[in-house]
């Protein structure tokens, strides 16, 4: 896939995930303000995800940021104060939207069963679709001394409470080192297949077993 053809996957990807509609719902923000704010930022962690992906943390430099996003030294350094904070702000952007679209399936879906399930498949054909750049985030998210480990934290406190909001009205309430520990297992999941590169059938085989894995233990038939 060449550039062009990479940066235009990625925004649709970002589009299909709620765009910058999701985004300035998380932000608080209302009207066109926020989404004008925001837009030059936006563009930038965008362009830059094609970067991360193709050269890595370590190799990508602030010039190839800058040629990808087509914008001047001077508007990068208004937004951002390096290349980790642009790092930093796709995965808050990342876990924003997905959370989103997470959150909007809760009113399609009619059970908790198949809100479960429905989540599972979203995070796993998200992972599909930009795959390099969510295991570059995910292995620098792990790194304790990394500023993305705060953020994974925060991501993991905000799907337990998702998971809790949803469910426990309906269910018997959990521990929640239970939801802790489902979290991890997708989390660990997406890891393995991505470091793998796992096929297709592969990563169809894990949404339906994680979703299996998540219904029995949160939905259990009485």
């Amino acid at each position: 896939m060449d550039e062009l053809a990479e940066h235009g996957a990625i925004r649709a990807v970002f589009e299909d995930l709620g765009g910058y509609g999701a985004l300035a719902s998380q932000q608080g923000g209302a009207g066109e303000g926020p989404l004008i704010g925001h837009l030059q930022r936006t563009n930038i962690q965008l362009a830059a995800i094609a970067v991360f992906a193709r050269k890595g943390l370590e190799q990508a430099t602030v010039n190839d940021l800058l040629d990808a996003a087509q914008v001047s030294r001077r508007t990068f350094y208004k937004y951002f104060a390096n290349k980790m904070e642009v790092l930093e702000g796709i995965y808050q952007t990342s876990v924003a939207l997905l959370l989103a679209r997470f959150r909007e399936m809760q009113q399609v879906a009619g059970s908790p069963q198949q809100w479960l399930r429905a989540m599972v498949g979203r995070f796993f054909d998200y992972h599909l679709a930009v795959g390099p750049i969510i295991r570059l985030m995910q292995e620098e998210a792990l790194r304790a001394q990394s500023p993305l480990a705060a953020h994974r934290q925060r991501a993991h406190q905000e799907m337990l409470r998702l998971l809790v909001e949803r469910l426990e009205p309906e269910l018997a309430p959990r521990d929640p080192l239970v939801y802790q520990a489902l979290i991890w297992a997708l989390e660990a999941a997406s890891l393995d297949l991505l470091g793998r590169r796992a096929s297709r059938e592969e990563i169809e085989r894990a949404k339906m077993v994680l979703a299996d894995l998540l219904i029995a233990s949160l939905c259990p038939r009485t």
